[in-house]
């Protein structure tokens, strides 16, 4: 299931970013039961920092505890979903709209750039590149804002609603949607228009939520990148 640690880290640490990441990445899905020994095996480790780990995945969110003791990892719940993406409608035009005035040319470049490279992991079908290249347009506008408060509740936010951002960038077709969306909000910033900005973003994040609750019923593959290439639907 998951390779052999190199012994660098705590032997806790390397555990848990191995199992975090091969959840983030969908390569452990949603409702696998997650076997302490079987994973310290896999990993060459004893059960305890497994343990550590697993624990510690519960906090995030990313893994549910069992009854008997037993791990299992998050089912996505379409309640959630909807809950969260409520919150960051609210709380993210407010970000364009408090960074618009701190948006410099430096800043509309970060963005383009960004964009760009989101554009040429999907044709490469990287689909890890195209994550983090959302992640990373999204914490540039925050970054602008210039509120520690604000990125607070936000980063929280983004943080819980991880497991099904994957899901969603995956489904066919959504990606090329996802960079037309971010030229949309970085043409109006650029002018600077905030009330395009705003509506731009509100529309980005609408889109997203319907998204993802089209990969959570279509029950698609998270790790099909040829589909996504190919713009399939």
């Amino acid at each position: 299931m998951v390779a052999k640690l190199p012994a660098k880290k705590s032997l806790s640490v390397q555990a848990l970013e191995e199992l975090r990441l091969d959840i983030l990445e969908g390569k452990i899905p949603p409702g696998t039961c997650l076997v302490e020994r079987t994973l310290a095996e896999s990993m060459g480790i004893s059960r305890t920092p497994v343990h550590d780990a697993l624990n510690v995945l519960v906090v995030e969110k990313l893994v549910r505890k069992l009854p008997n003791n037993g791990f299992v990892v998050a089912q996505i719940e379409k309640t959630d979903i909807i809950q969260l993406y409520t919150i960051r409608l609210q709380l993210e035009p407010l970000a364009v709209e408090w960074a618009l005035p701190n948006i410099s040319p430096t800043v509309i470049g970060r963005l383009k750039k960004n964009t760009d490279r989101m554009e040429k992991c999907l044709l490469e079908s990287d689909m890890t590149c195209i994550r983090k290249a959302n992640v990373q347009f999204h914490q540039i506008i925050l970054a602008a804002a210039q509120s520690h408060v604000l990125t607070s509740f936000i980063e929280q936010i983004q943080s819980n609603s991880r497991l099904f951002q994957i899901r969603s960038l995956s489904v066919p077709g959504r990606t090329a949607e996802v960079i037309k969306e971010h030229r949309t909000i970085i043409a109006a910033l650029e002018k600077p228009d905030v009330s395009a900005a705003v509506a731009s973003m509100k529309v980005h994040l609408t889109n997203a939520l319907n998204w993802r609750l089209l990969s959570l019923d279509s029950n698609l593959d998270s790790n099909d990148e040829s589909k996504v290439k190919n713009g399939e639907r």
